[in-house]
């Protein structure tokens, strides 16, 4: 038996519970630092005097190294680790979130925004990964229901308990309690964050075996005898990299990042420029910190809904409706942002429908890949998926430099929920015909072997 297969069908210890919850918080922590310009933007706009594209450009900075992160930094975890990457992970925002203070114009902002994404892009690569392999079956969807709601709990304090103060305090603070927390997830990182059971298993190094029966005794599991057999890599050659695209895989990964891209496209667009949008409408910069919670409140509870829902529903299944409703209430939105309060309600309920593609996402990507190719194969989802969150900023801030309506910017932003949903369901119709394929070569094979008569 695996040993990913004997967590899954074994009661949570203390210790596997410890796991998950400090991979959520973590997430919780680095949630707060990814989303923060979104109620912060309007004050450093104000400070810089700068145009819709370039407010567009540092808006993306974070997904810009984000992007860095999740494509090449993350898959080195598949050779050393998923523990080492996330304690460099977190010392790398923390980085990021000292020098955001220091910037003295939008170009100052921009980098430290992209160091600060780098660190995330890394962590969170790992850590989903990490919370994934510690659940058992039964908390599984839930688990990671939580884990994509805890980007949005961290922009949702962020709004809540330090927006408010961004009047009196300046802009600068926000970054200062950044500063705070990365702290406390460098500290929460080296001190509890476990590794990769399922890599101790497959790497085979010298240690593995100790590692890996230490992390089972404290799982309360007895220790085995040597090595798992079946915990070889199931991947091509020695590249995971090549496991990712490989004859097998390599249509499920292209739509996925088809997917992906799409999704972050509209998901970074409605964080990032609905509360500017909002803002800027009502002449009213403030407005920005209670449209990011509305836009929080409603990813948290439709994640967990979701999770919930997909204890009985294939997540193939739910992710496209949820994903089609979610479209239909952006659009609408843009037509009516200027009413309140009926707007940050109609955003909440948007939001409560598009922002669970997270965890849909986050279901479907890490079982579409073998051990070895795992973090690589969700970090090129993930990072590739980021393109998609770096133009939206950037095409939003054009498109309203350009003097687009605002109705018309946000339908076109809300059509690519859409194509993501395409691509959930092109998933199970490319998975149904490989298999039918191998079955019919199967059986032509079978056909083919000469017949023998028994001897007499």
């Amino acid at each position: 038996m695996k040993v990913t297969e004997l967590i899954a069908g074994s009661k949570m210890s203390r210790f596997q519970i410890l796991a998950v919850v400090t991979a959520i918080v973590l997430t919780v922590l680095e949630g707060y630092d990814a989303a923060m310009m979104a109620f912060v933007a309007p004050y450093v706009t104000k400070e810089f005097t700068s145009s819709a594209s370039m407010i567009g450009v540092v808006l993306s900075g974070a997904l810009i190294g984000m992007v860095v992160g999740s494509v090449i930094v993350a898959p080195i975890a598949d050779k050393v680790g998923r523990r080492r990457i996330a304690i460099v992970g977190t010392v790398i925002v923390a980085v990021g979130m000292l020098a955001s203070p220091f910037a003295t114009d939008m170009a100052g902002m921009m980098w430290a925004r992209i160091v600060t994404g780098l660190g995330v892009g890394a962590l969170i690569s790992v850590v989903g990964v990490i919370a994934a392999e510690y659940s058992n079956r039964r908390v599984y969807p839930v688990v990671m229901a939580v884990y994509s709601a805890a980007i949005n709990i961290g922009a949702v304090l962020g709004a809540v308990i330090i927006g408010p103060l961004l009047p009196v305090q300046g802009w600068r603070f926000a970054f200062w309690v950044g500063v705070a927390l990365s702290v406390i997830a460098i500290v929460l990182a080296v001190a509890l964050f476990p590794e990769s059971i399922a890599w101790l298993a497959a790497r085979r190094k010298p240690g593995s075996l100790e590692r890996l029966n230490s992390t089972l005794a404290r799982m309360g599991h007895d220790p085995l005898p040597g090595l798992p057999e079946n915990q070889l890599p199931a991947r091509e050659g020695s590249s995971a990299l090549r496991t990712v695209f490989s004859k097998q895989l390599v249509g499920q990964t292209l739509l996925m990042i088809i997917g992906y891209i799409s999704f972050l496209l509209v998901f970074y667009f409605a964080n990032s420029w609905a509360p500017n949008t909002l803002a800027a409408a009502t002449k009213n910069p403030a407005l920005a910190a209670p449209t990011t919670l509305s836009l929080g409140l409603g990813g948290i509870i439709g994640a967990l809904v979701f999770g919930f829902i997909s204890t009985r529903v294939n997540p193939r299944i739910l992710t496209p409706a949820f994903l089609i409703v979610g479209a239909a209430g952006l659009a609408l939105f843009g037509f009516i942002e200027t009413n309140l309060p009926a707007s940050l309600i109609e955003l909440f309920a948007a939001s409560f429908f598009f922002s669970a593609g997270v965890t849909g996402f986050y279901q479907i990507i890490p079982k579409l890949y073998p051990t070895l190719a795992r973090a690589t194969g969700y970090g090129i989802v993930a990072g590739a998926g980021r393109a998609g969150g770096i133009a939206s900023p950037i095409l939003a801030g054009a498109a309203f430099d350009a003097h687009m309506p605002v109705p018309t910017v946000f339908v076109v932003f809300a059509l690519p929920l859409v194509v993501s949903a395409l691509t959930i369901v092109g998933l199970s119709a490319l998975e149904s015909a490989q298999r039918k394929r191998m079955t019919a070569s199967e059986g032509a094979g079978a056909a083919s072997e000469p017949l023998t008569s028994p001897t007499k």
